[in-house]
């Protein structure tokens, strides 16, 4: 089965099963990135440039295409310098890179727009296959993914509640495997680890949620969990809200995917800021406190903060916010939470 890459969750996981197509997202670990320096400025976050100097290198060779949606700002800049490579035909060519043009507006012209995008996709794909994507194909790739999702569920429920089973950084790599392998695969190794988490004893220490810069690794809930306390919850699309609701398997298969994927999956560019509020409005009322990663490099959810932490003062629930991972100051924080 070929490999396509992807760039985040924005981009229909079950179009491209259908499609004949492994898809895989692309997480790569650089300390250096000489190709991407070549051609990209120092405002471009760590994960992108490692994404475009992988995508440069003989490493990517492996992959047919890569599937970029224009749901983040750096993402869309992402492709438009992969094509300027392609424009300029260096030697170090990416492999086909693609656009998901789905826009997160709430609007009746945004939505119209994005599903007609998603049947594009589906033309883009059958073209590089060759063949048609067939109903029964999408059928059978969004059951394997909503079973996916109900699995994800699970663990998230032992997350949940006064006594929690599941650490922050136990959960952030079970649920984050799910973006690197087969999905079948993975619903029966999710299952199994629900049965051994469900005999554990509860965890105690004050829990936390965090809101901020994508967490794609388990090191920031780690540096947490450290000082006592338990991460139940981050507001971004790797771990609490990568299942989010299933796929509608009752409906056009076409229609419902990019419905799961314009209304239901966590993108930077939601509009109302409501709407993208909803459910850290909803979650931070559940914890004992709230912790805002706000990197150097970050350039969007800084406009947010004081929004947010307006929210959180009014209904006095403890937060912090902190620009580094092994800020000292996470330790105090967690020591008052811990003293009341």
């Amino acid at each position: 089965m070929p490999v396509v890459g992807v760039t985040s969750n924005t981009v229909p996981w079950e179009l491209l099963r259908a499609a004949g197509f492994d898809p895989v997202l692309l997480s790569p670990r650089r300390r250096y990135t000489p190709l991407a320096d070549r051609y990209m400025e120092d405002v471009f976050s760590a994960r992108v440039k490692a994404i475009f100097d992988f995508l440069l290198s003989s490493e990517a060779a492996a992959l047919s295409a890569v599937i970029i949606p224009r749901t983040s700002e750096q993402e869309h800049k992402l492709y438009l310098y992969l094509r300027e490579v392609v424009r300029q035909g260096n030697s170090q060519s990416p492999p086909v890179p693609i656009l998901y043009n789905l826009l997160h507006a709430r609007s009746a012209e945004a939505e119209a727009y994005g599903l007609a995008r998603t049947h594009d996709l589906k033309s883009t794909l059958e073209q590089l296959t060759g063949r048609a994507v067939e109903p029964d194909a999408l059928a059978t790739a969004i059951a394997e993914g909503n079973a996916a999702r109900q699995a994800i569920r699970g663990l998230l429920q032992q997350r949940e509640g006064p006594a929690p089973r599941l650490s922050g950084t136990e959960a952030l790599a079970l649920i984050g495997a799910w973006y690197f392998m087969d999905r079948v695969e993975y619903t029966t190794l999710a299952q199994e680890a629900l049965l051994e988490i469900q005999t554990r004893a509860p965890i105690q220490g004050p829990r936390i949620l965090i809101k901020g810069s994508l967490q794609d690794t388990p090191d920031f809930c780690a540096a947490i969990e450290a000082h006592g306390a338990i991460v139940v919850a981050e507001d971004d699309w790797w771990g609490s809200r990568a299942a989010g609701l299933d796929i509608d398997a009752t409906i056009d298969p076409m229609r419902a995917i990019f419905d799961k994927y314009y209304f239901d999956a966590p993108s930077p560019r939601v509009f109302s800021g409501e709407i993208a509020d909803a459910w850290f409005h909803r979650k931070a009322t559940e914890v004992d406190g709230v912790i805002v990663y706000l990197p150097e490099e970050d350039d969007v959810i800084g406009w947010d903060y004081p929004r947010l932490r307006d929210y959180l003062n009014e209904r006095a629930i403890p937060h912090l916010m902190v620009r580094k991972e092994s800020s000292a100051s996470i330790a105090a924080f967690i020591e008052r939470l811990s003293n009341g």
